[in-house]
């Protein structure tokens, strides 16, 4: 039971739902009902598990999480050299009986098992110690003739980088989460002397489980909150446990933490949070969390990227939501003492991000998607970390022309005469959204344009991304209500993509993010999309009910918090998002800066009066009511007085009633396309030969699309493929398709550079070689380091014998930090002839694996006939702000 009153004191066909509204016959008291679940006013039921609503302050729980059935004697894993997952290419694991004596051979699956002898595999006991061995021999062998070893993903590792082999896995505590294996001292394999590594596992811990919930519980409500009644009791006890859980989380100094496990202040984490629930609920501590989220450079205050993938920023470049939340305190409070520095820090941050991030041919922005930054949840396994910064997806750009658009009204509030320097962006990068990213034959967005120079659409969904379009108006109300009614719609909720990677552990992949859940449900409520509405509101108040907390993800494919990579209680945008289904959908309220306009959308089940009371609004203090169902007002009233325009001015004073009487009208339903969990088929592993390509994990009843350039060409039933190349640098790209319904992931696009379009110019012609970071003297005097200290401005001569368009990139070595986070992410500007020509950004790429060598980004740049001069300057600081550092290799220039 869980107590914290002392902390509170401080695609595819459409298929309509059936059972998700009050339906004849269905009782008036049920919310929602499925198959799976039904949640009532007053409970949930999901098979023998019940969660009921004794009061509005507690809830009784018998949940009982579905791994409690037992876990397999069998156990799928991969090894992992450098805590990457680079043994085994996609789809392969090695599978073993636990307590067999198997020596295992890095590199070579043995996969014993089919899945009828795995059914009958017996279950393990708790804390199983069991011996793993595995034969490196081939890998010692390799550093010993060739200094390095390929491994079968094709990551190479050098001898002088090998920092060890860890294991992942299916069974406690081994996880599939390659990229913090780093410092798991528990899953290392250690040399016994004859090149078997082994390690001694302690499977199925007694400690790593916990308890089932068994509900939730407090004494009392802070005061100082708004209070929620109304005649669904759940709905008033789960609104209670929100606000407590978000009071749970302010720390000592004020600022808001993410959750229960994460102390941490998160950028997007609390922006979210701010925008959902925090600003109304809170805004002078939201404010001072989002302060702290600022940093001072040289060049003025700019807003935090937290640490990310391949170092931070540019790769991750979703700080910008920061702008959302600022603009959300100032329509709260009204404060204009707050504007001037919320319009330097989002400025600074957009010069910025326009000079690192924007790609002037797609007006688009660079980078990860936002909140979705744990690489191998989403995004291919052959993408880099520069590849990621290359990606321009859609919910970080949906964030970007929102903070253009907000920038700009927090100039006009403020009065002020500042111009700035990027001028009407909100509109064209929207623009830019829609004609590059929505996909017409499905009626929604992709996720991102992925894989290089000539990027292509991924077919699989952001949600999260997808409910900002709405939110922020980049999507049109027919685009909307498309998106809301055609995106796959999983039992338990909305996932956060869609469909889901193969053998990942769920996290990002094969999850529901209730936060994500409520931004979807207002963009169902503002698509006027009921029966959408009615199952997000019962996919949150399920999971908070069952598991006494809001958690931060669930399982998508069982609904069980257990299972998933990592989890937490009393996440505070889960918080926020709960809290948000009251204050934004049921009262309807959206902030404008001269007051707050309301609009409720009230499911039918949401029937009586609902009330807010204790509401601290500017001057004010509010109690709202709202009688009746529908979205439509029938009368509305301020202090018994009628208004006809459904707003609250934003200097009322004192005591103040908002009565909102609904029409009770019935809202038309429209589709939602209910759909079970799928899975995308395995990304294709091609091996090239003279323009010739093998499959080499081809699968009979897959499609195989070429595409080259961007352009879709062809799609294939074999497992070959044939590029017939022109004279141009092309790329070529193959997309596996499931019985022409869901598509994968692209293969590591095929690069096809023609004779003669190449040039390279090594370090020794560019600049002073050698660096300490590589002991060999003679692998050292291959690379000149760049660092703010070091060649902060190398140039150098090409000479080209026709003018014209060229491609540019640079190989390098970053080994300041993991791939995943940190934020040492190198960045130079280059200048051709004097003049910019764009960003070089050259992410971490190993803890101190400084001959690990990769491409920086792809620039398209101009060259003239002759000679022309090349710099590569250190301009900008990276989040990091003291190290930004690479060793440079060689410039590649290819003829366009």
């Amino acid at each position: 039971m869980k107590r914290s009153t002392a902390i509170i004191n401080s695609m595819m066909a459409l298929s309509i739902i059936t059972g998700c509204n009050n339906t004849p016959g269905q009782p008036d008291d049920v919310i929602y009902s499925s198959d799976i679940f039904t949640v009532y006013t007053d409970r949930v039921t999901q098979g023998p598990h019940t969660a009921r609503a004794i009061s509005p302050v507690e809830i009784e729980s018998n949940y009982t999480s579905p791994e409690e059935s037992g876990i397999s004697q069998l156990l799928h894993f991969r090894f992992s050299l450098n805590s990457r997952d680079n043994e085994l290419p996609q789809g392969k694991s090695h599978t073993v009986l636990i307590g067999s004596d198997t020596v295992f051979t890095f590199g070579e699956a043995i996969e014993k098992f089919d899945s009828i002898k795995e059914k009958l595999a017996g279950k393990l006991n708790k804390d199983t110690k069991w011996t793993l061995k595995v034969n490196m021999n081939p890998v010692l062998n390799s550093f010993k003739k060739q200094g390095y070893y390929v491994t079968p993903t094709n990551d190479t590792i050098y001898k002088d980088d090998f920092k060890g082999v860890w294991v992942a896995g299916s069974v406690d505590p081994l996880s599939w989460d390659f990229e913090n294996l780093y410092g798991k001292h528990d899953r290392k394999l250690k040399d016994r002397g004859d090149g078997i590594y082994e390690v001694t596992l302690n499977l199925n811990p007694t400690t790593e489980r916990p308890e089932n919930p068994t509900g939730w519980k407090v004494d009392s409500i802070d005061s100082r909150f708004p209070r929620y009644h109304s005649d669904q009791l759940l709905v008033d006890a789960l609104y209670n446990m929100a606000i407590c859980d978000i009071a749970s989380n302010l720390r000592p100094d004020s600022t808001y933490r993410a959750g229960k496990e994460w102390d941490g202040v998160w950028t997007r984490d609390v922006s979210y949070s701010v925008y959902l629930a925090l600003a109304l609920l809170d805004p002078d501590n939201s404010y001072r969390s989002l302060k702290a989220k600022l940093k001072e450079t040289p060049h003025g205050t700019v807003i935090v990227q937290d640490t990310g993938t391949g170092g931070s920023w540019p790769v991750s470049s979703d700080r910008i939501v920061w702008a959302m939340a600022a603009w959300e305190v100032y329509k709260v409070t009204g404060d204009k003492s707050m504007l001037k520095e919320a319009i330097e820090a989002i400025d600074n941050t957009l010069n910025d991000d326009m000079k690192v991030v924007w790609d002037s041919n797609f007006k688009l922005m660079h980078g990860e998607q936002s909140y979705l930054d744990w690489r191998e949840q989403t995004y291919p396994r052959w993408m880099q970390p520069k590849d990621i910064y290359e990606s321009m997806c859609l919910g970080t750009n949906v964030m970007y022309a929102e903070a253009f658009r907000v920038r700009d009204a927090m100039i006009k509030e403020l009065e002020s005469d500042y111009t700035p320097l990027w001028m009407g962006m909100d509109k064209e990068i929207a623009n830019s959204i829609n004609n590059n990213l929505w996909i017409p034959n499905l009626g929604y967005y992709s996720e991102y344009l992925y894989g290089g120079i000539y990027p292509i659409q991924s077919q699989a969904v952001d949600n999260l991304g997808q409910a900002l379009s709405i939110v922020f108006d980049i999507a049109n109300p027919e685009m909307a209500r498309s998106i809301i009614s055609k995106t796959p719609y999983t039992p338990y909720g909305i996932s956060s993509v869609y469909p889901q990677m193969p053998d990942i552990k769920p996290y990002h992949n094969d999850a529901v993010w209730p936060f994500v859940q409520a931004y979807w449900n207002i963009a169902a409520a503002k698509a006027g999309n009921i029966l959408a509405l009615n199952k997000g509101l019962a996919a949150l108040y399920r999971a908070a009910a069952f598991f006494g907390t809001n958690k931060e993800l669930f399982v998508a494919s069982n609904g069980d918090y257990r299972g998933t990579a990592v989890n937490s209680d009393s996440q505070l945008w889960s918080a926020a998002g709960n809290a948000a289904m009251i204050f934004r959908i049921i009262m309807g309220m959206t902030f404008e800066p001269d007051g707050i306009r309301f609009s409720p959308v009230v499911p039918p089940s949401f029937t009586g009066e609902k009330t807010l009371t204790n509401l601290k609004y500017r001057d004010a203090t509010l109690t709202v009511k709202v009688i009746g169902t529908g979205d439509r007002i029938k009368s509305f009233t301020v202090n018994g007085e009628k208004d006809d325009d459904y707003f609250l001015k934003g200097d009322v004073t004192g005591n103040v009633e908002v009565l909102i009487t609904m029409a009770d009208n019935t809202i038309k339903p429209q589709d939602i396309n209910s759909q079970p969990q799928a899975w995308m088929p395995a990304t294709p592993i091609v091996d090239w030969v003279d323009n010739k390509g093998e499959i080499r994990n081809y699968s009979p009843g897959i499609s195989y699309g070429l595409t080259v350039n961007s352009t879709f060409l062809d799609q294939i039933t074999t497992p070959v493929a044939t590029f017939i190349p022109d004279d141009n640098y092309s790329l070529m790209d193959i997309v596996p398709v499931l019985k022409e319904t869901w598509s994968g992931f692209s293969c590591k696009p095929y690069e096809y550079i023609p004779a003669g379009s190449l040039t390279v110019v090594n370090a020794d012609k560019i600049g002073k070689t050698g660096t300490s970071f590589i002991k060999d003297k003679d692998k050292a005097s291959r690379f000149i380091e760049l660092s703010p200290q070091k060649n902060t401005d190398v140039t150098f001569r090409v000479n080209v014998d026709t003018g014209g368009d060229y491609l540019l990139d640079v190989r390098y070595a970053n080994g300041e930090g993991p791939i995943n986070t940190e934020n040492k992410c190198a960045i130079r500007m280059l200048y051709i002839n004097g003049q910019e020509a764009g960003a070089i950004v050259m992410p971490q790429r190993g803890i101190d694996e400084w001959l690990s060598t990769g491409f920086s980004n792809m620039l398209r740049i101009k060259l003239k006939e002759g000679i022309n001069e090349l710099s590569i300057r250190h301009e900008i600081d990276n989040m990091n702000g003291n190290v930004n550092t690479a060793l440079l290799q060689y410039v590649r220039i290819i003829k366009q």
